[in-house]
C-alpha cells in the first residue's frame, strides 16, 4: 500500500455509509439474526469466559442477537465507552442500560472498568465498515480500535454486511488486522487468520 492512503481509505467510507443508509429494516433484523446463527461456529467465542463487544448503531449490523446469545451462554461481556482523549473504557454490559453517548454512539451506563479491562477478555467482536480478505478491516477513522488492540491478545472478530466482505482495502501499517470476521454469510478466515 501507499504510504498516504486516507484518500483511498475515505472514499471506501463514504460508499459503505451511503449503502448502509440505504439498506430496509428488514434486511437490519434479518442480517442480525443471521450473524448470532453463525456465532457458534467461531470456537473461540463458544469457549470464552469474557468477551469484549460493542453495542451497534441503527446503520451497523446489530448486535443485539449476539448479545443476547453470549448472555444466555453466561459469557461476561464488556462494551466500550468512548473517552474524549480517543480511548476506550469498559462497562459490564447489562441488557437495556443504555444511552447515546457524545459520539451519537450508544453506551452502556454502569461503571467503568478502565481500559484493561479489554485484555482480560477472551474474544473482542469489533465493529468495521469493511474487513479484506487478509483480514484488513476499515473503521470509521478515528483510531479507537487500532489503540485499544494494539496489545490485546485474544481473537478479533469484525461484524460485517456480506458486500462488505472486499478481496482487497487500503490500509496503513498502524491498522489493526482482525482474526476472523462474522457477516449474515457466515463465517469467514482471512487469510492471514490464526483460529
Amino acid at each position: 500500500m501507499s504510504a498516504n492512503v486516507t484518500p483511498e481509505k475515505n472514499e471506501v467510507r463514504i460508499s459503505v455509509t451511503d449503502r448502509r443508509r440505504r439498506r430496509s429494516e428488514s434486511e437490519r433484523v434479518q442480517a442480525a439474526q443471521a450473524i448470532a446463527l453463525h456465532a457458534p461456529a467461531v470456537a473461540a467465542l463458544v469457549r470464552a469466559r469474557r468477551v469484549a463487544a460493542y453495542l451497534s448503531m441503527p446503520s451497523e449490523p446489530g448486535t443485539g442477537p449476539l448479545l443476547d446469545w453470549l448472555t444466555e451462554l453466561g459469557t461476561e461481556i464488556v462494551v466500550p465507552v468512548s473517552d474524549s482523549d480517543r480511548t476506550l473504557d469498559w462497562v459490564a454490559y447489562a441488557p437495556g442500560e443504555v444511552v447515546v453517548g457524545d459520539l451519537g454512539v450508544p453506551e452502556p451506563t454502569g461503571p467503568r472498568l478502565g481500559e484493561s479491562a479489554l485484555h482480560a477478555c477472551e474474544v473482542a467482536i469489533i465493529p468495521a465498515l469493511a474487513v479484506d480478505h487478509g483480514g484488513n478491516r476499515l473503521g470509521r477513522g478515528a483510531g479507537y480500535y487500532d489503540r485499544a488492540l494494539v496489545d490485546f491478545p485474544g481473537v478479533t472478530c469484525a461484524l460485517v454486511y456480506d458486500d462488505e466482505l472486499r478481496a482487497e482495502l487500503p490500509h496503513e501499517p498502524h491498522d489493526r488486522p482482525v482474526d476472523l470476521v462474522l457477516s449474515p454469510g457466515g463465517l469467514f478466515r482471512p487469510t492471514r487468520g490464526l483460529v
